[in-house]
């Protein structure tokens, strides 16, 4: 009878506390923070008290689940607690579940609006301005792959610099020889970097391209807007002013200098880069922005004023 007794002290014993146990590890952390960081050395303790409250039942409960489940430590890093039960935090900071950062390193990018993306990320900047690579480019500018890249807080930001610049250096390194193909790959990358700049749509930039090698064939300027606004940076207000066009010390000025300027204005697109490879001189030797996103292109100046006229922009 005794022996009866305490069976069913220790039965109820443990059903009293299986169901709030169980109810507690499904229950979600009420914290206002969706976000738990874990720093080197932290203690479980001090971890836990960030997602649970300190009530000595609950501690009970997460001793003995951590117990059951033979964790002994919670890995390093960032996590998310949002809509996600108890259990399962405390299974994904045991199995290092960290959150996933993406850097979108995005066409038309500049060297100086990076360096600005990447020192408001999470990354820790140990490649200011890309002088991290070992770069094969007489230029730092233009030389990354635009792509989206995953990383983790506190990573640095060299080992995704660096995997963007091979992914480019491997695109530019696998194009193929062709009759067309005039340009060695850093004037490729200036010149795809000014198309990118230019082109209001996809299907127009191999003839923006075409526009552009026939004026270098002919020792014609280039006359492109944006490499002036490119030798203004980091201090451009906008506006491209007469004075800026008239500048013969800037460098990027395509309406005083002849040929490429020194390096590429931006990242450049995969199809841009294809622009510049494979067009080859055309019979178009002016384009003026007649949309947002379109140009009409003239094969004579004569034509070219008319049109500028016509859409009311040499007023």
């Amino acid at each position: 009878m005794r022996f009866f007794k305490l069976i069913t002290l220790v039965s109820f014993s443990l059903f009293a506390f299986y169901g709030p146990y169980i109810a507690y590890l499904n229950d979600y952390p009420r914290v206002k923070k969706n976000i738990i960081d874990i720093y080197p050395g932290e203690s479980i303790n001090s971890v836990v008290s960030k997602f649970s409250s300190n009530i000595l039942i609950n501690k009970i409960f997460i001793k003995f689940f951590l117990v059951t489940e033979n964790i002994t430590n919670f890995k390093v890093g960032e996590y998310s607690i949002k809509n996600k039960k108890i259990k399962d935090v405390i299974y994904e900071m045991a199995n290092g579940n960290t959150v996933t950062h993406k850097l979108i390193i995005l066409e038309g990018t500049n060297i100086y609006q990076l360096e600005e993306q990447i020192n408001k990320s999470y990354l820790i900047n140990d490649c200011s301005f890309l002088n991290c690579i070992d770069n094969s480019f007489p230029f730092f500018e233009g030389i990354l792959y635009p792509d989206t890249y995953f990383y983790k807080k506190g990573m640095n930001s060299s080992e995704v610099i660096k995997k963007s610049y091979q992914k480019m250096l491997n695109f530019i390194n696998a194009l193929e020889p062709n009759k067309y193909a005039s340009l060695n790959k850093n004037e490729l990358l200036i010149l795809s970097s000014i198309i990118e700049k230019e082109a209001g749509n996809e299907n127009e930039k191999s003839k923006i391209a075409s526009v552009f090698l026939k004026r270098l064939s002919i020792n014609m300027k280039l006359q492109a807007d944006p490499t002036i606004i490119y030798g203004l940076l980091p201090n451009f207000d906008g506006d491209i002013k007469k004075s800026d066009i008239l500048d013969k010390n800037n460098k990027y000025n395509t309406y005083m200098i002849k040929g490429l300027p020194p390096t590429p204005i931006a990242i450049s697109s995969k199809n841009s880069i294809l622009a510049a490879f494979n067009s080859s001189p055309g019979d178009y030797l002016f384009f003026v922005a007649n949309s947002s996103n379109s140009h009409h292109f003239s094969k004579t100046y004569e034509e070219h004023l008319e049109k500028i006229k016509e859409l009311g922009l040499d007023k």
